[in-house]
């Protein structure tokens, strides 16, 4: 009996351990031996790999946890011949779930550790108002991008003043998720997000994680945060190469900026998002610049800091954008972001076939001109 029981303790504790550290994905609407990756960047680095890989079989897999420390880390689906699906969440030791309905890409649910619980709630909290925000923009994008054409005057100013108080109401819930996640993990997070937005300085975000204990700023996650922190320093110039990148175009293909100059004289890179407001208003002057210049030799390739594959898709057929578009669907966590030193959207570069960088955020009639003179050399 006794021995009986010591192989039943064996058995037990190697369960137990078997479940300790694995990362275990449930599928809906996923076909069987869809490839799954688990992604991650090293610091200075700009395109994640594979730390752990397999297939979905009867919508589940599970894969050895690779963390061993804090990090950012990203769930890659890949079907053959569609777009890939990519859902952000917070590497560390443990055993982490993460559940994803293909038909319902935005109720996906992170859990497991400690901080994915967390950041799991914050989404929920999120979502609401980022519905609100995004069905706002899709019902009256159209009419706040020809802000300046036959509408009612009083009907944008109704409708500017409700797209600030969408804005407003999910900063305040922002707000308050830094400040419950002062000093943590997810704290570090949103000091790495803040990096490509202008709601800060980098001076003040400097002493933000200066103030972090010691013990966080040795993870992964918060080495890749002081990296950015330098590197964020060295913006682009006028005369400068622009760096490549590579993302996806909504058919599931892969480019590069490389690939896309060969041939081409004159090339607008336009960084933007269909959750972006100052972005949808401006793709109005963008379709215009591309109708009257395009036949002249002018191109444009859109690169989003889009989440959502249905949002972003939707906006580029409600704005009317023709020309090419591409996205890692991994927001302010793109490689893109600390690359191209990039404080908020829209953000744009006029560069030559060569890549060099002949003019930057240019707006409207700005933009015309200036593309009007480069071509008419």
């Amino acid at each position: 009996m006794k021995k009986l029981s010591i192989l039943l303790f064996g058995a037990l504790v190697f369960v137990s351990c078997q479940d300790k550290n694995v990362i275990e994905i449930t599928t809906k609407n996923i076909p069987d031996n869809a490839k799954v990756e688990i992604l991650s960047k090293e610091i200075g680095q700009d395109t994640p790999f594979a730390v752990a890989e397999g297939v979905i079989v009867d919508g589940k897999v599970s894969l050895k946890n690779p963390f061993t420390e804090i990090d950012e880390a990203f769930l890659s689906i890949q079907e053959e011949g569609q777009v890939g699906h990519s859902i952000f969440f917070m590497g560390e030791p443990g055993k982490i779930t993460i559940e994803y309905d293909q038909h319902h890409p935005d109720r996906r649910i992170i859990g497991g550790t400690e901080n994915n619980v967390k950041l799991q709630q914050f989404l929920n909290e999120m979502k609401p108002y980022t519905d609100k925000l995004t069905q706002f923009l899709t019902e009256n994008g159209a009419v706040l991008n020809n802000a300046s054409g036959d509408n009612d005057p009083a009907v944008i100013k109704k409708l500017k003043q409700q797209y600030k108080v969408l804005s407003e109401e999910t900063s305040r819930l922002v707000d308050k998720f830094e400040i419950e996640n002062n000093r943590t993990a997810l704290g570090l997070l949103m000091i790495s997000q803040k990096i490509g937005s202008k709601e800060k300085s980098l001076e003040e975000l400097k002493e933000e994680f200066s103030k972090y204990p010691a013990q966080l700023k040795k993870t992964k996650l918060g080495k890749k945060v002081q990296s950015l922190l330098t590197g964020a320093e060295g913006d682009l110039a006028i005369g400068g190469k622009l760096p490549d990148f590579k993302g996806l175009t909504p058919e599931g293909e892969e480019l590069t900026l490389t690939n896309f100059l060969k041939g081409k004289k004159l090339v607008l890179v336009d960084l933007w998002a269909s959750w972006c407001g100052p972005c949808r208003q401006e793709n109005p002057n963008l379709v215009k610049a591309y109708e009257a210049y395009h036949d002249k030799g002018f191109d444009i390739i859109g690169y989003s800091l889009d989440k959502e594959e249905v949002a972003w898709k939707k906006a580029i057929q409600v704005d009317k954008l023709t020309w090419t578009q591409v996205s890692n669907l991994m927001y302010w966590d793109d490689p893109i972001v600390p690359i191209y030193g990039i404080e908020g959207i829209p953000a744009s570069y006029l560069i030559d076939g060569d890549g060099t960088i002949l003019a930057m955020n240019l707006r409207g009639e700005e933009l015309s001109k200036k593309i009007e003179e480069i071509l008419a050399k």
